[in-house]
C-alpha cells in the first residue's frame, strides 16, 4: 500500500482548456428541451463555465484533504480513500460509487460520518474505493472485472486494512457490489445499506408479470418505468454492447464526455430541480466529469459496464454439489429509496422482489445521487441502520 496524491499536470489542464475552446459545435437544430438529450445552448453554457470559471486545482486541493492510497490486488491497482474517525470504537464502513460517479460523490458525507457532532451518534472509519476502471483504479489489467470480482477485490481490500468485520453502503452499481459482498463475505459483514430510486429500479427491468396487486396509481407508475426502460437506457445498451466505439468518442472529446454525463445528472436528480447544478452543484458535477476526462475513464468505465451487463451469475463451479447446496448466512440489510411521494408504494413493492430488507425507508427529496443531493438524509439513514447492529 502506498500513499497517493492527486496531481493533474498543468500540461493536461492546458490541453483540456484548448480542446474546450476549440469545440466544434453542431449546427443549431430545433430545440426540444431535454427530450432528445442535452440541449446545445445548455451544453455551451456549462462548457464555458468549465473553461473559464471552474478551478480544477481548487477541487484537487479539496480532494487531497483526505488520505488517498493505491494498493495492488491480483495485479490490479486499487485506489481508495481511508479516513479514520477520531472517535473511539468507530465502525469500518466501505462506500461504493456507481456510474457516472466516483469516489468524489461521497465528499460531503465524510465529515458527518467520521466525526459526528453529537457524541451519542455512531462514528465510522471510511474506506472509499474506486471501482477498477474508475477514479484512479486504472489501468484495468485483465478482463473479468464484473461485480462478483469487484466484490471479492473489495472484501480483500478490507482484509488487507485489518478490518475483519465491516459495513458497506453503495448506490447504482455500488449497490449491486454491496449486495454481492453479502454472499461472498457474509461472515465479515455487519450489514449492507444501499440506496435506490425510480430510475435504478426501472433500469433493472424487474417488472411483475401480474400487476393485479397494484393500485391504479401504481400501475401508472409501472408503465412510466417500462417506458423509461424502453427509451431511457440507450446509454447502457451502447456501453454494454459497443464499449470500444463509445469509449473512443468519450476519450477524444471532453464536451462529449460532459454531455454523456450531464444528461444523466439531469435525468436522475430530483425532478423538482430544473437543472443538474440545482441538485448537486456545477463544481461537483464538473469535478466528476474532469476525473473521467483526465483519466480517460469514458473507455474504461464503459468496458466495466459491459463486463457487468454480460456477467454470468454463478456462485460456484457448475459441477460442484457443495457449491450448489451452499447458502450464505443472512446479512442485515437496508434500502433507502429517494424520489417523489407518488413513487413510494410502487418502489416498496418492486424492491421487495430482491428480498425483504431489515430496514426500508423512503425520502421525498433527492433521487439517484443522495450523497450529493441530500447528504444529511443519507447520513441519518446510514446511522439509524448501523447503530443498533454494530
Amino acid at each position: 500500500m502506498r500513499q497517493f496524491k492527486i496531481q493533474i499536470s498543468d500540461k493536461d489542464i492546458a490541453y483540456l482548456n484548448q480542446r474546450l475552446a476549440n469545440t466544434r459545435w453542431p449546427m443549431q437544430n430545433v430545440q426540444n428541451g431535454w427530450k432528445k438529450g442535452v440541449p446545445i445552448d445548455y451544453l455551451k453554457h456549462i462548457t464555458d463555465y468549465w473553461l473559464n470559471k471552474f478551478d480544477w486545482k481548487k477541487q484537487e486541493v479539496m480532494l487531497n484533504k483526505y488520505p488517498h492510497f493505491i494498493t495492488e490486488i491480483e495485479g490490479q491497482n486499487i485506489h481508495y480513500l481511508h479516513i479514520k474517525s477520531p472517535k473511539a470504537n468507530a465502525v469500518p464502513l466501505m462506500l461504493i460509487h456507481g456510474w457516472p460517479g466516483s469516489f468524489a460523490d461521497f465528499i460531503s458525507i465524510i465529515e458527518p460520518l467520521t466525526n459526528p457532532e453529537d457524541a451519542s451518534q455512531i462514528a465510522f472509519d471510511l474506506v472509499i474505493p474506486s471501482i477498477p476502471g474508475f477514479g484512479f483504479s486504472v489501468p484495468v489489467v485483465a478482463k473479468g472485472y464484473n461485480m462478483f470480482k469487484i466484490a471479492t477485490t473489495f472484501a480483500t481490500l478490507m482484509d488487507k486494512l485489518g478490518y475483519k468485520k465491516f459495513a458497506v453502503h453503495g448506490g447504482d452499481m455500488g449497490a449491486g457490489i454491496a449486495g454481492i459482498m453479502s454472499g461472498i463475505a457474509p461472515y465479515n459483514l455487519i450489514g449492507t445499506h444501499i440506496n435506490s430510486d425510480f430510475f435504478a429500479v426501472a433500469g433493472l427491468g424487474m417488472f411483475p408479470a401480474n400487476d393485479s396487486s397494484l393500485t391504479d396509481a401504481e400501475k401508472i407508475g409501472l408503465e412510466q418505468m417500462k417506458q423509461y426502460k424502453k427509451d431511457g437506457t440507450a446509454y447502457l445498451e451502447i456501453q454494454a454492447t459497443r464499449p470500444n466505439t463509445i469509449g473512443i468518442a468519450l476519450t477524444d472529446s471532453p464536451v462529449g464526455q460532459l454531455a454523456w454525463m450531464a444528461e444523466k445528472y439531469k435525468e436522475w436528480t430530483d425532478k423538482d430541480k430544473e437543472l443538474p447544478e440545482d441538485a448537486i452543484g456545477l463544481d461537483q458535477m464538473l469535478t466528476n466529469v474532469s476525473l473521467y476526462w483526465f483519466n480517460q475513464l469514458g473507455a474504461s468505465s464503459a468496458e466495466i459496464l459491459s463486463e457487468n451487463m454480460n456477467m454470468a451469475f454463478n456462485w460456484g463451479e457448475e459441477n460442484s454439489q457443495e457449491a450448489n447446496q451452499w447458502t450464505p448466512p443472512k446479512v442485515p440489510s437496508a434500502i433507502a429509496c429517494f424520489g417523489k411521494k407518488e413513487d413510494e408504494t410502487l418502489l416498496r413493492k418492486l424492491t421487495s422482489f430482491m428480498g425483504e430488507p431489515d430496514r426500508w425507508s423512503f425520502y421525498d427529496k433527492g433521487c439517484h445521487f443522495p450523497a450529493m443531493e441530500v447528504p444529511d438524509l443519507l447520513v441519518d439513514d446510514i446511522r439509524h441502520f448501523f447503530m443498533p447492529i454494530s
